[in-house]
């Protein structure tokens, strides 16, 4: 078991915990899903089995805050608080905070008659709970995005993105709807052409190169930086992985 194991397995039963004796309390939530910003899932109950793998439901929920966020800072100049999904059965309220993601499924019939905005407000507080758990611990010095850029400071472009191309968290100046459908493309093309999954690939140039690495099975992670020297995008390349496994 790797370090990153070890401190999501410390945080699983606190956060687990706090999880249960929110489902047991109402019979309205059917599930909670916690995760850090960049889609690392830490902890995550439903009340029954639903379609998505729960690797898959912390990936789209943290492309979901991350596009409601960028969306609303852009359009009103505003932080996101949350995000509210109706279907004819069910509500998704997707919560952003400073350290973590958090997605619970509300039976639309009982969140309504006893109060959407109570649901809300006692679920942000829950948020902020396991919110401030995740910060005096270890995990957010081993996520991705701090790891590498520690290790490769001049790092121009990095992106983390869903397997389908939603982004989940991007430092570009290009758009992150086009980045994200370019680095999916590629990876899935590559794929295709390995008639396998892809570990990773460089996109080299004349004084700069581009790395795609396959971070698990739900991300992709995508990077460029002014080199194009082989024996040092292979220092890069072991840099990533000791980050990432």
């Amino acid at each position: 078991m790797d370090d990153q194991e070890k401190i999501l397995d410390e945080l699983k039963s606190d956060v687990s915990e706090r999880i249960e004796k929110e489902l047991e309390a109402s019979s309205a939530i059917l599930g909670i899903n916690v995760g850090t910003p960049e889609g690392t899932k830490i902890a995550s109950i439903f009340k029954k089995d639903i379609r998505m793998t729960t690797g898959e439901v912390t990936a789209a929920n943290s492309s979901l805050v991350f596009l409601s966020s960028k969306m609303l800072r852009d359009s009103l100049n505003q932080e996101v608080s949350y995000n509210l999904i109706f279907g004819k059965e069910k509500i998704v309220l997707s919560i952003l905070t400073e350290n973590i993601t958090m997605i619970i499924y509300l039976n639309r019939e009982l969140a309504e008659l006893e109060g959407l905005d109570s649901y809300i407000e006692r679920l942000q507080k829950l948020s902020l709970q396991i919110s401030a758990i995740i910060e005096t611990s270890d995990i957010l010095k081993e996520e991705i995005f701090k790891g590498l850029k520690r290790a490769i400071p001049n790092t121009l472009v990095l992106a983390i993105i869903t397997k389908d191309g939603l982004p989940i968290k991007i430092q570009s100046t290009m758009p992150e709807p086009i980045l994200s459908a370019m680095v999916a493309a590629l990876y899935n093309l590559s794929g295709v052409l390995l008639e396998s999954h892809m570990e990773y690939s460089i996109i080299g140039g004349e004084n700069g190169s581009v790395i795609l690495h396959d971070l698990d099975e739900n991300r992709v992670l995508a990077l460029a930086v002014p080199e194009s020297d082989g024996r040092k995008l292979g220092t890069y390349i072991a840099k990533i992985k000791a980050i990432i496994q």
